[in-house]
Parts: C-alpha cells; sequence; structure tokens
C-alpha cells in the first residue's frame, strides 16, 4: 500500500477557499438532474445560499455517474419546508430535509452544519447536541475526507475547495479533514467508510490515516450496531466488495468487527463469492439484503453445518442456531434471519448428484416456492467458486425455465367484459373477489 503525507494540518480553522472556474473541471450544468437545478434554483431567489455538495461531485469528477445529489443551504429546515409544497422533515440528532422531485424519489437538503456541542442530561449522560447551526465555513469542518468536502456553485458552475480536495481527488488521494486520529476516536465508522472509498474510487489512504485508522478500529464496537449494518450493506453492494473488505482487514476493523469471517486471505472462498458478487453489481443485478448476507457468512455456516443432514428443516434449525449470536448483535432483522435460513435449507437440492432427477409434479412445487427464486440466485453464484454446486444449480435453472416456459395465461383479447354487481340482501359484493364492499 502506497502512503502520502498529510496536507491538511489546520485543526481548528479553515483557509480561505479555492474557487475552480468554470472551464477548469469537468463538472457540468448538464449533469445535474432538472429536479435538483429547481430546488436550488428555488432556495437562491428566496435569498438562501444554497450548493451541491459531497459525493454528487466526487463522482463527476471520477468520471462516473452519481448515485444521488445532496443539497447544503443556509436555510433552516422549516424555511425549506415553507418553500416546498412534497417535503418532509426527518432526523432527530440533526434535522433534514427531504424534497420529492418525483413520486418515488427525493432530494436531501441539509442546513450548514457547525461544531457540536455537549448537553448533559439529567441521568448523568452527556449527549452530542448536533441540531446547530452554522455557515458554509464551518460546514467543510463537519466532513469526513477532503474528497467529499467540495461545493459545487449553480449560479457560476464553480467548485468551491477549502480542503484540498479538487487535488486529492486528481491524485485519487484519501484524506480525513483535521486530524485523522482525532476524526477517527470522535466515529469510528469512518474508518470503514475510508476501505470503501478507497476500495470503490481506486484512492490511496494518506500515512497518517493509515496509521490513525490502525490505531483507533478497536473503537468500532462502540459504534452503533444500525449504522454499522447500514455501512454493510453499503460496502457489499458498491461494485468493490472483495476490496473493501481486504482493507477493513487491513486496518484491523474486521476482528472487532466480523471476526466470524476470518481469517482472510487471497484463496478464501469469501474473497472468491464477494468478486462474483462485485461482477454482478456492475452489471446492476440486485441482491436482497438477506442474499447479500447469506454470501458473506456462508462459510460459518457450511463449516457448521454438515452436508450429511437430508432434512432441509433440519438444516433450516441449525443454521438459525448458529446465526442467532451474530445477528443479535449485528441488529440483523428476523424477516432477512428467516430468508438466510430458508436458503440454506434448500443447500441439499442444488448439491451434484448426477443420479438424482426430480419429478414433474416436485420440480413445479420446489421452482413455485417463495424463496427458490432467492436460491437460485446464491447457489447460481456459489456454483462459480464451488464446483460441487455447478450441475445443481444448473438443473434447477433448466427446471425452472422449463417451468415457465409451459405457464399459459389466457387470452381476454376481442372478449369484451362487463362487471356485474351481485345483489345481496341488501348489500353488494365486489365483482371480482365476491367481498362485501
Amino acid at each position: 500500500m502506497k502512503f502520502l503525507p498529510s496536507s491538511f494540518k489546520n485543526k481548528t480553522s479553515i483557509k480561505k477557499p479555492v474557487v475552480i472556474p468554470s472551464g477548469k473541471h469537468t463538472f457540468e450544468r448538464k449533469f445535474i438532474e432538472k429536479g435538483v437545478i429547481d430546488i436550488l434554483n428555488r432556495l437562491k431567489k428566496n435569498g438562501y445560499e444554497a450548493y451541491l455538495v459531497g459525493g454528487c461531485i466526487r463522482d463527476i469528477l471520477l468520471g462516473m455517474k452519481p448515485k444521488d445529489f445532496d443539497i447544503v443551504t443556509g436555510a433552516h429546515p422549516r424555511q425549506i419546508k415553507r418553500l416546498f409544497s412534497r417535503c418532509f422533515l426527518i432526523g432527530k440528532r440533526f434535522r433534514l430535509a427531504h424534497v420529492y422531485i418525483s413520486h418515488d424519489r427525493f432530494v436531501e437538503v441539509a442546513t450548514f452544519r457547525a461544531a457540536s456541542s455537549e448537553i448533559k442530561l439529567p441521568d448523568g449522560r452527556v449527549i452530542q447536541n448536533n441540531n446547530i447551526y452554522g455557515t458554509i465555513e464551518e460546514d467543510v469542518l463537519r466532513r469526513d475526507f477532503t474528497a467529499n468536502s467540495l461545493y459545487y456553485n449553480l449560479s457560476d458552475s464553480s467548485i468551491i475547495d477549502y480542503t484540498g480536495g479538487f487535488k486529492d481527488i486528481k491524485k485519487r488521494v484519501l484524506r480525513t479533514i483535521g486530524d485523522p486520529s482525532v476524526r477517527f476516536e470522535e466515529d469510528p465508522v469512518r474508518i470503514i467508510r475510508a476501505a470503501r472509498f478507497c476500495a470503490r474510487f481506486n484512492f490511496k489512504i494518506s500515512g497518517s490515516d493509515y496509521r490513525a485508522a490502525k490505531d483507533k478500529a478497536h473503537l468500532i464496537v462502540q459504534s452503533n450496531a444500525n449504522r454499522l449494518l447500514d455501512e454493510l450493506f453499503k460496502i457489499l453492494k458498491c461494485g468493490a466488495s472483495a476490496r473493501s473488505f481486504e482493507y477493513l482487514d487491513e486496518f484491523g476493523v474486521l476482528s472487532h468487527w466480523i471476526p466470524e469471517i476470518l481469517p482472510l486471505n487471497k484463496k478464501s472462498m469469501l474473497l472468491q463469492r464477494l468478486t462474483q458478487l462485485d461482477t454482478a453489481r456492475l452489471d446492476d443485478v440486485d441482491f436482497s439484503n438477506a442474499l447479500l448476507l447469506t454470501i458473506l457468512f456462508y462459510d460459518v455456516f457450511d463449516n457448521g453445518i454438515s452436508r450429511d443432514i437430508k432434512n432441509p428443516h433440519d438444516v433450516f434449525l441449525a443454521a438459525r442456531d448458529i446465526f442467532a449470536p451474530i445477528a443479535t448483535r449485528m441488529r440483523i432483522p428476523k424477516k432477512d434471519c428467516d430468508r438466510i435460513c430458508n436458503i440454506l435449507s434448500r443447500r441439499i437440492y442444488f448439491l451434484d448428484n448426477l443420479n438424482k432427477k426430480y419429478t414433474p409434479s416436485f420440480e413445479r412445487r420446489f421452482t413455485a416456492n417463495e424463496h427458490f427464486a432467492e436460491a437460485l440466485k446464491f447457489y447460481s453464484l456459489l456454483a462459480k467458486v464451488d464446483a460441487n454446486f455447478s450441475q445443481g444449480a444448473f438443473y434447477w435453472q433448466k427446471a425452472k425455465d422449463s417451468h415457465d416456459s409451459k405457464i399459459s395465461y389466457p387470452s381476454t383479447r376481442g372478449k369484451r367484459t362487463v362487471n356485474k354487481k351481485k345483489k345481496t340482501k341488501g348489500k353488494l359484493t365486489s365483482p371480482k373477489t365476491g367481498d362485501v364492499q
């Protein structure tokens, strides 16, 4: 791993920003969705500062399509809400506005944040008060890495850079803003984010950040379990999960966070499965959270459940017992745990048995089961790294295709349907279901 010296020394103040004018960078207005532009313009028209910020700028500068656009503004949450009819305020620690630009898509609009302060509760506990609004100069100090701290001004298409993030992106260098040891101690989840960014964007981490990450890795156990689970799913879906876990292992995080998947090395089956997962994700193949966790923890189940167990229900119960302490610690929802165990309970049917042929009736029932699609997707991926499942995955894919081709749907073409309401004793019934309305 290559290291670079840390260049951001000022921990308490911020330098005068560098403004990169239009034409000196590759971020263009045409990359921004119309709905996002409308939000920025309305905020500015009403006298508020408003900028695009963070990952969307980083992604476009790297030649990638941004997943979403985030806006930061001088308007307070209630002021934002008054400007937009379809706006909802969320969050307890720091209020955010979700402004909808379509029936199912929203843009996150946040107020400039200042440094947090401590609040002492009556029971003696001390919590951080994050609901402190500030200026853009204060807001930049709250961000994690220089690459995520660029602001785009729609008015003149310039990029505002307070931390040297523009140069770091060009050099593909990852640095924290301020003292990395302090920033990682404030929020150890930043170490996980650093691993994901390095893997996904092929960044090099600065030497001081690397040393601080290794020194503070043990603090990850103090982080909120729900936040950690959210970061885990982000890693598994990012298209660079294999490299991310290698970084996490190198930083020393995994032994404190997910020790069950260790040891990790180049020949490990986990990294081979994650590599197959990354290939599929880069092709925009979707995976449910249950499938992602099955891919991650499969070795734990495979080592703990004998392949000689033939009864699927026995496999389900064994998988549930093995996974229970992990699920409790990591706050994994019960519905995902059940789906994982259902995928694993079908293992016996996907293990190669060239002399085994199932009846058409069993094939039809098996492929029609609600858990079959996820099981087929998992064992098809597993077959690419474990030859014991190759014939089984092929068999059930062929059976599914065969039964799908035999499903016929009655044609209604040329037929006129008339909805008639059946009369009952003073009540009407639905023409479709017969239920009383």
